[in-house]
């Protein structure tokens, strides 16, 4: 998919921002924000990933502040402190959504962007390696992965699902992104093969504003 240079997810500049970045892993996208000239906080509720985030900052000479954390609850975070609020690929693993959204809202300035991705709600609900529709797409059970390190749940959720949790959060949606796969694109292919996403959108990304009073 284009990078976002090309997309401006998160506006034409960070410049000066007070960004949040809500489950930031291994703290790539974070330092590559704080690097461009925002003042980047990150959430992570695995310690184990805050640790690797830490010295990769610390690699990079990056000024990042990280706290553990869930984001059904920012309550260490003040009221209306970032102007831009965002997360990659992680929000599907999230239970309780509309508490996330509420918090986040809490903690936007009027006017703040939130901006996330996370799999398109169609690619979800197809055949892993082909088209073949598997499950209903009003099917809300969550999906349960066995994985070597641990067990994964995924909470699928519909377009308007997701679009209902952000606007009784007040959020007003501004824009919904589903980036068509560049050529030869060197993808994720054993969870986007490059057939598919040519077909299908494998990624969803919305931008949301938080309205001034």
């Amino acid at each position: 998919m284009p990078p976002e240079r090309e997309l401006k997810i998160l506006g034409e500049s960070v410049l000066g921002k007070d960004v949040l970045e809500i489950a930031c892993g291994g703290g790539q996208s974070a330092v590559q924000l704080a690097t461009m000239g925002a003042r980047v906080t990150a959430i992570d509720f695995s310690k184990a990933q805050l640790e690797h985030a830490r010295a990769f900052a610390h690699a990079k000479e990056a000024s990042v502040r990280f706290l553990e954390a869930d984001s059904q609850n920012l309550s260490m975070l003040d009221h209306e402190s970032f102007d831009i609020v965002f997360s990659a690929y992680a929000l599907g693993f999230v239970e309780d959504i509309r508490t996330t959204f509420r918090e986040v809202a809490r903690v936007h300035r009027p006017g703040g962007l939130f901006a996330f991705s996370w799999m398109s709600p169609f690619f979800a609900i197809t055949e892993e390696r082909g088209l073949l529709i598997k499950r209903s797409y009003f099917d809300r059970t969550p999906i349960v992965f066995e994985e070597k390190d641990g067990t994964e749940v995924d909470f699928h959720r519909t377009y308007g699902d997701w679009h209902r949790a952000l606007t009784d959060a007040r959020f007003v949606v501004t824009d919904i992104l589903e980036p068509e796969p560049l050529p030869r694109e060197n993808t994720y292919a054993d969870v986007f093969p490059l057939s598919k996403i040519q077909m299908i959108p494998g990624t969803t990304i919305w931008r949301a504003r938080k309205p001034a009073p």
